[in-house]
């Protein structure tokens, strides 16, 4: 009787794949695509022709799109049932270049203040060569046993229960944006209300523990789902959670450090839009322009995703569901393509 080696047994190493380095690549490309655009910007500035019209429209569409392919290439790593350690760290590297408009962002400001303003450029090289690296180093055999999903219908609950708040918020902060349409007098108006709320003793506490929250629940249950095969809406949705991780460190960051306690100024329209260069002139607010675009489009998706994962466990229906998730997502676009736009000076002029 024969007998077999254990050895025999193991699984033979995986080859390297060109799609676990894709979005890495991609998210380290990301500042060189916006420095593109801001050298096109200020050919046009000076007169110059078609072609430089041409590049400033394909290099800022891509800025916007990049993290878009980063996010398909989630979502195609995710549908490997049995992921090697190589795998899963690609896809959650994936997960992650999904996040590099606010990465970026938060670099620039945070080199800023240490005074070493350039030095976010390197550090952004770094990082993703280094998470390539790691991918590349990372085991490709004995796929590893997948995080156990004990515990998240805990956290699932108090996450939904703590996005109540943060939703309640972003309505009325997102509208307060779409004011911005009218121009930013009538933003600070409308701010200034809703500061009553938002900004009381009792409000700003609640809405700062009330993110804070969202960001360590949301981490947990990300890490946790990523550990096992995931369809597309599912890694739609942890991408979504993973951009506005760092989107909300870096707006905390921008509006209760930066402004508040090192420029000591006001967070209003100008700082947001960066005054008085605006968005679209200046080559480090450049970086904001899809920043703010993606983070309104995730914010609105994601909590359309938690909806839709609510009609399901009450039995709602997966029809109904897809159909909440692709209505809210065409919502999410179209209103954050709208504050955006406001965002880059465009008005409309009430008699």
């Amino acid at each position: 009787m024969s007998h077999v080696h254990p050895a025999s047994l193991a699984v033979a190493p995986a080859a390297l794949r060109p799609s676990w380095f894709a979005a890495p690549a991609l998210a380290a490309v990301y500042p060189y695509v916006l420095a593109g655009f801001h050298g096109a910007a200020s050919a046009i500035a000076v007169g110059a022709g078609w072609e430089a019209w041409l590049a400033a429209a394909t290099l800022l569409l891509a800025a916007n799109v990049l993290p878009l392919l980063a996010l398909a290439l989630a979502v195609r790593l995710g549908r490997e049932p049995r992921p090697s350690a190589a795998q899963l760290l690609a896809r959650r590297v994936a997960l992650l270049a999904v996040g590099v408009p606010p990465l970026f962002t938060l670099a620039g400001v945070v080199f800023m203040l240490l005074g070493h303003p350039a030095w976010d450029l390197p550090f952004t090289l770094a990082l993703w060569g280094a998470l390539a690296l790691a991918v590349a180093l990372a085991p490709r055999s004995a796929p590893p046993v997948a995080p156990a999903a004990a515990g998240n219908g805990r956290w699932r609950v108090a996450h939904g229960i703590a996005a109540v708040v943060a939703v309640l918020y972003l309505c009325a902060h997102l509208a307060n944006h779409m004011v911005g349409w009218i121009g930013p007098d009538a933003h600070a108006a409308v701010m200034k209300v809703l500061r009553t709320a938002y900004r009381s003793r009792a409000g700003e506490p609640l809405l700062i523990g009330a993110f804070g929250f969202l960001i360590v629940s949301g981490a947990l249950m990300a890490w946790r789902l990523t550990g096992r095969a995931s369809d597309a809406v599912r890694t739609f949705q942890v991408a979504g959670g993973v951009f506005l991780v760092f989107a909300v460190v870096s707006h905390v960051n921008a509006v209760l450090y930066l402004a508040r306690v090192v420029l000591r100024i006001d967070s209003d329209w100008g700082f947001g839009v960066g005054a008085p260069n605006g968005l679209l002139k200046d080559a480090w607010n450049i970086r904001l322009l899809p920043y703010y675009l993606l983070a309104v489009f995730f914010a609105i998706a994601h909590a359309f995703c938690g909806l839709r994962g609510i009609l399901l466990a009450h039995g709602k229906g997966r029809r109904l569901g897809d159909r909440v998730l692709a209505g809210g997502t065409v919502f999410a676009a179209t209103v954050a393509i709208l504050i955006t736009m406001a965002m880059c000076g465009l008005r409309i002029h009430v008699a």
